[in-house]
């Protein structure tokens, strides 16, 4: 439990940071994209690693850095201006991140012996 709150409190940290940074929606899509390619890749990395350490990355960090009640949020803001342009957001960011994360266990997974 320690692991999964000190990796959560990082990665809401790290969240917190990039939407500072960046303005506007682009933020949201960074850290989707980013956190789930990431979380792809550790997939892979972490298999032989500890629980704590696994916990503490996927779970705690990338699990708080990653919103999906944000895009939640942003989507139905979307939709409520227009179900096109909303249906179209929707579908693009879950493409997205489902891409990253398959991309991320691709690279992830070289170098892992099978």
């Amino acid at each position: 439990m320690l692991a999964v709150g000190a990796g959560g409190m990082a990665g809401s940290l790290l969240r917190a940071w990039i939407y500072a940074a960046v303005p506007g929606m682009v933020s949201l899509w960074l850290i989707n994209i980013i956190g789930s390619f990431l979380i792809g890749f550790a997939v892979m990395k972490l298999s032989e690693k500890s629980a704590e350490i696994r916990l503490f990355i996927s779970t705690g960090l990338l699990g708080s850095f990653t919103t999906f009640s944000a895009f939640s949020n942003d989507w139905f803001r979307v939709l409520e201006n227009s179900v096109v342009i909303g249906a179209f957001y929707g579908l693009a960011m879950t493409a997205a991140a489902v891409a990253a994360a398959a991309a991320g266990l691709w690279l992830g997974r070289k170098g892992v012996k099978e």
